[in-house]
């Protein structure tokens, strides 16, 4: 009789951050393996970065910039609601920073964060018992009942969406909304000013690779247009903060630069677009940092947030 084990085609063996081999296999089942990077094995999904230890540790650093700019965790005027009973969403919550530190600083509401890879979730013992986790594919809807929650957030995810889904989801966002309740998003800019030469010519070929998988990275531009096309959203309001590139800009500027570098770094599909091997990417990759410093160049990260005014 034929087992189980030996119905499971013969393959190749990738080694990606664990050891275990039974974990491994299931890996390579939800995730595939390119340039050694492991990223959501999903038709339906168009996030252009790695799903790995690195992009969590990548992701760690790029929340304590963002963070250390805007000096808070949300501008939505909710923070006497969280105060005493609220409950609040975060969509796209990864490995779940943002909501497992306002969590710890509210313990009286209740706290979410869904995202459609569960292996990047936090373990029960690394977050406190008023914050939960839940996997979904947010462009099959959110999975809560009508005005539920008193506050969304929503943070980076430029790489993750096309535009309609964003607009369906702006309108899902709102169905789950409770009246008076707040959404709020956090964007990047993939533009930086004083870029130089190599800095557009890196950044026009990033669009063009994102372009190519439906992503739109200026996908900030669009976001008062779909708060906008929502009639029970007004009040909406906008805040951006600048960054430096580079050491001219202290630690700051250091820490900001190691980011990009290895967000380039786990941008494979652009690696493969300039049809370049590992190495000559990486020596490509040194050269724009190298002038994004000498250029004192600018990043940017901008912040809308906009109240629910009546049901729908």
């Amino acid at each position: 009789m034929m087992s189980n084990k030996d119905n499971i085609p013969k393959q190749k063996v990738l080694t990606i951050d664990d050891d275990n081999d039974f974990e491994t296999f299931l890996q390579l089942n939800t995730h595939r393996i390119l340039n050694g990077r492991k990223f959501l094995n999903d038709n339906e999904t168009k996030y252009i970065l790695p799903s790995d230890k690195k992009e969590i540790n990548r992701e760690a650093m790029s929340y304590s910039i963002r963070q250390h700019l805007f000096q808070k965790h949300f501008f939505s005027p909710v923070e006497e609601k969280l105060k005493m009973r609220a409950n609040v969403l975060d969509i796209g919550c990864g490995a779940g920073f943002w909501v497992v530190d306002v969590g710890l600083d509210y313990p009286s509401s209740s706290f979410i964060g869904i995202d459609i890879d569960s292996t990047r979730f936090p373990s029960n013992d690394r977050h406190p018992p008023n914050v939960g986790f839940l996997e979904c594919n947010i462009t099959h809807g959110i999975p809560f009942p009508p005005e539920t929650f008193d506050f969304v957030h929503m943070s980076m995810l430029c790489c993750a969406l096309t535009e309609s889904q964003w607009h369906q989801l702006v309108k899902e966002i709102v169905r789950v909304l409770k009246f008076e309740g707040w959404v709020e998003f956090v964007e990047g800019d993939p533009w930086f000013k004083n870029c130089g030469k190599l800095g557009k010519f890196m950044i026009e070929n990033t669009l063009e690779v994102s372009k190519k998988k439906g992503i739109n990275l200026n996908i900030h531009t669009m976001i008062p247009k779909f708060i906008g096309s929502m009639n029970e959203l007004r009040d909406l309001e906008y805040f951006n903060v600048e960054y430096p590139l580079g050491e001219w800009g202290g630690c700051l500027g250091k820490y900001v630069i190691a980011n990009i570098r290895k967000a380039a770094e786990g941008i494979v599909y652009l690696q493969k677009h300039l049809g370049l091997s590992t190495k000559e990417y990486d020596a490509l990759l040194t050269k724009h940092l190298k002038e994004l410093n000498e250029n004192k160049a600018i990043g940017f990260y901008h912040r809308y947030y906009a109240r629910k005014t009546h049901n729908s």
